[in-house]
């Protein structure tokens, strides 16, 4: 039997409305009972998901612009707040999103993590209780918010053990992009690389052991039990066969 996959494509935003801010702040809470929309004195909308508010860990607050957002917002359960940032709008502070949490009954001394993709990577410590952290773009985004979902559970309930993840990931995280192409290179499927040159390659497994051995080779001079945290995010729309191919390949890849 044979399995012939191609690829697919993503609808276009003007069909999605993706900049009006009430498609995304009216369905969520519908996705999500536990979300509630928290009003700001600036009139702008924070979704707050009540029930991870009054649990027992570091809450963590995704900022992202209008159209922008992972659907790993969708998949995982592990983020407190969603605040949409809005052109025109006044800027929300780290206080406006300490607020709304605090009103459908978050701990003062819980303690927040604030993530943003934005152009390079930072990390800042703002008094005892809060971190700002900016990841480069959205993939990496989403590997910060996978990490910090998934850490230990005295790692997820100490601010401080969670300023050690973050500030590691600032450091030492390596990200390759990729995207693949609609266009065949040389009667071959392509990858579009980050110099923006088109790329054939022979198989998904050829070419995922190439981008694997890239990301891994600045971690050989690392001495002692290393673990590694191996994240991949589809930005390209792909079916979710071809993402299992994907995943396949890099647990293949990882086990050797």
């Amino acid at each position: 039997m044979a399995v012939v996959v191609e690829q697919t494509t993503p609808f276009p935003a003007s069909s999605l409305d993706l900049q009006n801010p009430h498609r995304w702040n009216d369905l969520y809470p519908l996705i999500r009972p536990t979300v509630k929309q928290v009003q700001t004195a600036k009139g702008q909308h924070i979704l707050v998901d009540q029930a991870l508010a009054r649990g027992k860990y570091v809450n963590i607050a995704a900022v992202g612009s209008l159209g922008n957002f992972s659907s790993k917002l969708l998949d995982e359960k592990n983020v407190t707040a969603i605040v949409t940032e809005q052109a025109g709008a006044g800027v929300l502070t780290i206080q406006d999103i300490k607020h709304a949490l605090q009103t459908v009954g978050a701990a003062e001394d819980r303690g927040l993590v604030v993530v943003r993709a934005g152009k390079s990577r930072n990390v800042q410590v703002h008094g005892s209780d809060v971190i700002e952290v900016e990841a480069v773009g959205e993939l990496e985004l989403d590997h910060l918010l996978h990490l910090l979902g998934n850490a230990t559970e005295s790692c997820r309930t100490s601010i401080h053990q969670v300023t050690e993840l973050v500030k590691s990931f600032a450091k030492n995280t390596v990200t390759r992009h990729s995207a693949f192409q609609t266009e065949k290179a040389g009667g071959k499927p392509a990858i579009q690389g980050e110099q923006g040159s088109s790329e054939s390659f022979e198989s998904v497994k050829s070419k995922i052991e190439k981008e694997l051995q890239s990301v891994l080779k600045s971690q050989a001079s690392q001495d002692g039990q290393v673990t590694h945290s191996i994240h991949y995010s589809d930005i390209n729309g792909l079916s979710r066969l071809e993402n299992y191919i994907m995943a396949k390949e890099i647990a293949d890849y990882c086990r050797k």
